[in-house]
């Protein structure tokens, strides 16, 4: 079996990778080899004329690291046969080797110099850090997106766009808690990588310069300082604006170059922290329409004053941490009117015993939301438009009991969590509420009874929709703890629009095994199926929704 992977390993290699640390060099004898594969398929069954998804997926992934000599070269992969909602290539093949000070990027990566330049923005290429005693030295390089040609027949979802290429350097130098770091990075659309492009098609190529300088020290044991200035210049080959976002003549930057507008970033802290706790005071102001190409989103427009206190007490039983401060917008007097509001946000942790626990949790920062599939992150359905928003208000907490013996143990949980939210270039709001009570019962040796009621409950502008029912979990281990199986049940009653919708019944069984390991490796089967039963009503038709899954894994 072993050879067999290694062997498909040799040929497939696209994927996902991890770093290793090569300083353990060494001349050892022959080629040593760990890793794994999982082979996933999913089959999918509906009675509704809608199909949501493909009825049928096979996901093969696997990781593979080769010492040669000492020489460790990891390598992964991931493949599906289901690509269709992804305009980016989905298998994809990422090598991150270090040494010592030395680690280098190869591969569909990502890498970061500064939020307001190159943020976690995923390309393929190469890139490389080094960090040599307290020197700090980062250079990147590659596509940061693909050429995708106009296609009238295709999903909404997947929108032309031109080649992007990106390259960037970070240099600096660290000494304990006091540093000083720049970085420029800097993208380019291909105006010609796109053969054809109808006219009403919203799509300009893009140039853009972006550079930052931060830093940061100690004073004094428990003082500190920091700070950081970013500034972006961006080009559209298209004119459209050849002012700044803060009203500044661009003068020798832009008046020659076809509408060029530039942006810019500025965050100041200083603060006191001890054992007990400390405080924190930050300024940061970012321009209207701040944008780099080196990120997906920013949250822009804005001015913050906010102090950060931070508390520990009762020997750590007790925490507290939070923002509080003044939020401005409309800061190049563009809008007809300016929003001034308190911010704030904290959030609490009280142990109050061995078996008692409570967190709450508040907010009113504006933040950004990618919805991406978790579960299953092969299927995206076309129909939920919500693929992101602006969060302006949540709070949330929770209580949790544990009880019984250590043979029989039991818990309680109580969760709940309010959001009210706003779609991303929309005024319209939308609240968002849920909550979950839970209790748990180990009731004989390795057979577990759960009992949960959970309430969901969202309104948005036009739509306001119910959800409420209990479930039930019931779970045992089984030959010698290498077999664990689980039924589970939860119905749900629904409202929408003041009327009664379809009541959900969800229904499902999971059988996990997992062998043991030895000298040729470890197998394991994980298999499930669920049962989704819609019921008919008087606003929505009836349907039915059978999802069945087995996955085998094998590690060495």
């Amino acid at each position: 079996m072993r050879h067999i992977i290694l062997s498909a390993l040799g040929i497939v290699s696209a994927g996902n990778s991890f770093s290793q640390d090569l300083a353990g060099m060494g001349i050892q004898k022959g080629i040593k080899a760990t890793g794994g594969i999982s082979l996933s398929n999913i089959i999918y069954n509906t009675n509704d004329t809608i199909i949501r998804r493909d009825q049928y997926q096979a996901i093969l992934s696997g990781n593979l690291n080769l010492n040669i000599f000492g020489y460790n070269v990891p390598f992964s992969f991931i493949y599906s046969n289901s690509q269709r909602s992804y305009t980016q290539p989905f298998n994809r093949f990422s090598l991150t080797p270090s040494y010592k000070w030395i680690k280098a990027y190869i591969g569909r990566t990502s890498m970061t110099f500064s939020p307001y330049t190159l943020s976690g923005h995923s390309f393929s290429g190469a890139g490389v850090e080094l960090n040599p005693g307290n020197w700090r030295l980062a250079l990147m390089g590659g596509q940061l997106k693909k050429a995708v040609e106009y296609n009238s027949l295709a999903e909404t979802t997947i929108l032309p766009s031109y080649q992007r290429m990106g390259y960037g350097v970070k240099f600096g130098y660290e000494k304990g808690a006091s540093g000083i770091l720049v970085n420029l990075f800097t993208a380019k659309d291909d105006e010609k990588s796109i053969i054809r492009l109808p006219v009403g098609v919203q799509l300009r190529p893009l140039n853009n310069l972006a550079a930052g300088i931060s830093g940061r020290t100690a004073l004094f044991g428990h003082f500190s300082m920091e700070g950081e200035y970013s500034v972006s210049f961006l080009n559209s080959l298209s004119p459209f604006m050849t002012q700044d976002s803060i009203g500044n003549d661009i003068g020798q930057y832009g008046n020659e170059i076809t509408g060029t507008r530039r942006y810019d970033a500025f965050s100041l802290g200083t603060g006191y922290q001890s054992k007990e706790g400390g405080v924190m005071l930050k300024y940061e102001r970012v321009a209207p329409d701040y944008q780099s190409l080196g990120a997906y989103y920013f949250n822009n427009d804005l001015e913050n004053i906010t102090v950060a206190p931070s508390l520990r007490l009762l020997e750590g039983r007790f925490s507290f941490s939070g923002n509080v401060g003044i939020q401005k917008n409309n800061l190049d007097a563009s809008r007809e009117s300016t929003t001034r509001r308190f911010v704030g946000a904290g959030n609490m942790n009280f142990n109050l015993s061995e078996k008692w626990n409570m967190t709450l949790n508040y907010s009113n920062f504006s933040a950004y939301t990618n919805m991406k599939p978790r579960d299953d992150p092969f299927f995206h359905d076309q129909m939920d438009t919500l693929n992101f928003y602006q969060v302006t208000n949540q709070a949330g907490g929770s209580v949790n009991h544990t009880f019984g013996k250590k043979e029989l143990p039991g818990n309680v949980m109580l969760f709940t969590s309010f959001q009210r939210a706003s779609e991303a270039g929309s005024d319209s709001g939308s609240d968002f509420f849920c909550a979950n009570a839970s209790y748990s019962q180990t009731v004989v040796s390795d057979l577990t009874l759960s009992f949960l009621y959970n309430v969901n409950s969202s309104y948005s502008p036009g739509l306001s929709s119910l959800y409420h029912g209990p479930g039930l979990t019931l779970s045992k281990l089984l030959k010698e703890k290498n077999l664990r199986t689980s039924f589970n049940s939860t119905f749900n009653s629904t409202i929408l629009n003041e009327s009664k919708g379809s009541p959900v019944l969800s229904t499902g069984m999971n059988i996990n095994w997992s062998g043991r390991k030895s000298s040729e490796g470890k197998h394991g089967i994980t298999s499930n199926i669920t049962w989704v039963q819609r019921f008919r009503s008087t606003v929505q038709a009836g349907r039915r929704e059978i999802t069945a899954t087995v996955n085998y894994s094998y590690s060495f």
